[in-house]
């Protein structure tokens, strides 16, 4: 029975505003790709592997985007119809409905907190980029642990502060940021495509630790330039960083203007992350030859110094080229914890809004115009996780395993847009053709994230897999699922309301 004193949602609208333009939403996307990141990182992981043999990273780019493209087809479609505040995590749940709420919740608490663990990943590890930048333009800097974490805590706080202060502050920071990163990467790119590559050699040489050449590390590759299973051992890699994470766009979705910026942000931001990191992978192939390249970033004693960033910087010999190339190659990680700062409160404002989760998560500052609480919790998490990561491991590849929630997350989406598809909302006016596509591409998808979930969980060595991580992931579900037990209990003693009745409607804008 519900209350007439008390409503289906908190109040009748978001109190958010419509805020984000085409280009706002296309970076939002991008940022949650990670690009720049991954070019980053690519060497911890190469050097984790058990065989570098064949692992072309431009190929493994090309099949990896290939195995998204279901998720891209569904989440392009789901946004016109249903673009709502909190995206999939609202698709889920109108899918599964009010009987499964409890695994909506469950689910979507783990992809939250995967979520502010990936964000602890970045701030800890763009201190690591910011070391290994610094050098090549002259500043020698030095940070124990503490300090490493302290650096991180600082940059997440200083965005969430932003955000605080006024959501177009968050978007337009986190549009600049990732602009900068765009442009500092499509100038590296024509640096390693344009400078002769002996001149390259000779540069990225004075990088090397003694006792390596660039010939002595080029030659110590023999294996073949492409391997499949090589290539298939790698696509956790790209679901840690860059093509499952389609999910900003949509999560701002009632804050997008106008149809275009709602329909094409995110096949926009596919594109352009598919063809800057894939050119990524090829300038420093072309620049420094594929044995070299693959020998080198697999190796632990060359991988923290030498990356497509670094190199590129050397290879520029031009002071202030290569401080807009270095800048650039931190923005990045920037990026990402300000597009994060946005996209994650939006989950704790559509669960509050459901009156899951606490409603003053759904609070809206009436002097700033945000979600105040929502983003200082989220704040002290991360923080809290950036500290676990650097003091307990020490390294930011920790953290790796909690993905595998995430990518579970996806795979149960995969399976609302089937259930959207063939069973259920006409009341969302999705039409027979669309229906079709995302009966199809629905179950592609829930294929997809399946078979990825399979290459993390066998293999935790490479993948992160340790307690921190599971732990961490397998007690947000946990916590999900006994948060909405308890709220729909509280609610019906104390007010009569049934929440779950929240899961059979879509929420207002």
């Amino acid at each position: 029975m519900m209350s007439k004193e008390y409503g289906v949602f908190v109040r009748e609208s978001t109190g958010l505003v419509k805020s984000a333009n085409l280009w706002d939403a296309v970076s939002i996307n991008i940022a949650n790709m990670s690009i720049g990141a991954a070019l980053a990182s690519i060497g911890f992981t190469l050097a984790a592997l058990p065989t570098v043999a064949g692992a072309n990273l431009v190929y493994a780019s090309l099949i990896a985007a290939l195995f998204a493209l279901p998720q891209v087809i569904v989440y392009s479609t789901l946004i016109r119809y249903i673009p709502r505040v909190g995206g999939d995590y609202v698709w889920l749940g109108r899918a599964l409905g009010p009987k499964l709420a409890w695994l909506t919740n469950g689910l979507v608490f783990g992809f939250i907190i995967e979520s502010l663990t990936y964000y602890a990943l970045i701030a800890f590890s763009s201190v690591f980029q910011l070391q290994a930048v610094l050098p090549i333009l002259g500043v020698n800097i030095s940070l124990s642990t503490i300090e490493e974490v302290g650096i991180g805590i600082a940059f997440f706080a200083v965005i969430v502060i932003v955000n605080i202060l006024g959501t177009k502050y968050g978007v337009k920071l986190m549009t600049a940021l990732t602009a900068i990163s765009l442009l500092g990467l499509l100038a590296a790119i024509v640096v390693l495509f344009a400078t002769p590559k002996a001149q390259i050699i000779s540069a990225v040489s004075s990088l090397l630790p003694s006792g390596y050449t660039y010939s002595k590390v080029a030659s110590s590759y023999t294996g073949p330039y492409f391997s499949m299973s090589t290539i298939l051992m790698l696509l956790p890699f790209f679901a840690i960083y860059v093509y499952p994470w389609l999910n900003a766009g949509p999560a701002i979705a009632s804050e997008i203007k106008g149809k275009n910026a709602l329909h094409w942000n995110v096949p926009m931001a596919f594109l352009f992350s598919l063809i800057f990191l894939t050119l990524g992978f090829e300038a420093m192939y072309y620049s420094l030859g594929f044995n070299f390249v693959t020998a080198a970033l697999s190796n632990y004693n060359i991988n923290g110094i030498l990356n497509f960033w670094t190199i590129a910087m050397v290879a520029s010999h031009n002071a202030a080229l290569s401080w807009f190339i270095g800048i650039s190659s931190v923005t990045w990680y920037l990026a990402v914890l300000a597009y994060g700062a946005i996209v994650v409160v939006r989950y704790w404002f559509a669960l509050a809004f459901d009156r899951v989760w606490p409603s003053v998560f759904a609070y809206v500052s009436p002097r700033f115009g945000t979600p105040i609480y929502a983003h200082t919790f989220d704040l002290v998490i991360t923080a809290a996780l950036i500290a676990a990561a650097g003091i307990i491991y020490n390294t930011f590849t920790a953290l790796y395993g909690a993905v595998v929630e995430a990518v579970i997350y996806y795979m149960v989406v995969g399976v609302a847009a089937v259930i959207i598809a063939t069973l259920k909302y006409s009341s969302f006016n999705v039409n027979s053709r669309s229906r079709v596509i995302l009966g199809i591409f629905g179950a592609l998808m829930f294929g997809v994230m399946a078979y990825i979930t399979y290459e993390f969980l066998a293999y935790p060595q490479i993948w992160g897999g340790n307690w921190l991580a599971y732990g961490v992931e397998l007690g947000a579900v946990i916590l999900g699922i006994a948060v909405y037990l308890v709220s729909r209990y509280i609610s019906l003693r104390r007010y009569g309301i049934d929440i779950s009745v929240a899961y059979t409607e879509i929420p207002p804008e």
